[in-house]
């Protein structure tokens, strides 16, 4: 099934205005229109939660997720994958000649000990190119102690991190940042 954004010229007057009504109710109509551009641009649908319009302290904000990044990667035929994990002390990352990373796991690894964890990194693959858009984030960057989801999904957080900032170099794609990358008075 295709997202309704994608045919934007054939939504119905009524399924704009309950995007409007049900996803940015506090949006001006600037902001409803750039709302409108970068889920059309992207192809990502509002009413699937693929994309966000949040507003805090009169600051408008359009966020999506790593799914979201995701499925703009994988609408791209020059998407080839992604090779990701966490990393923690002891972990041996090394280079390839393609500039993704391989890790070699240390002892501590198979523990899962919070404290031990330093970051993680996340290669993507495009058919287009013949270096990986690679990054690695730390932990100590972007944990956040007083979000319950972080305390309990640290892994999968940090590596969400991960990925969206890979995918998002690796299609440079703009206009829409994740919550990891606003202010935490926004969470």
């Amino acid at each position: 099934m295709t997202s309704p954004i994608k045919k934007s010229s054939d939504l119905l007057k009524t399924d704009i205005e309950l995007i409007r009504k049900s996803i940015a109710p506090w949006a001006t109509d600037d902001e409803f229109k750039t709302f409108m551009y970068l889920c059309k641009a992207y192809d990502l649908d509002p009413l699937k939660k693929e994309i966000y319009f949040i507003k805090y302290s009169n600051k408008a904000t359009i966020l999506t997720s790593r799914d979201g990044y995701l499925k703009i990667a994988n609408l791209n035929e020059n998407f080839n994958g992604l090779e990701s994990d966490v990393v923690y002390q002891g972990d041996v990352l090394t280079k390839r000649d393609d500039g993704s990373l391989h890790i070699s796991y240390g002892a501590e690894h198979l523990c899962f000990d919070k404290s031990k964890l330093t970051g993680a990194f996340c290669s993507v693959f495009r058919k287009d190119r013949s270096k990986a858009t690679t990054v690695f984030v730390s932990i100590r960057e972007y944990y956040k102690k007083d979000a319950p989801i972080w305390q309990q999904y640290t892994n999968a957080m940090i590596l969400k991190v991960a990925e969206a900032m890979a995918l998002k170099r690796a299609f440079a794609i703009s206009g829409l940042v994740t919550r990891e990358e606003i202010d935490d008075e926004v969470e």
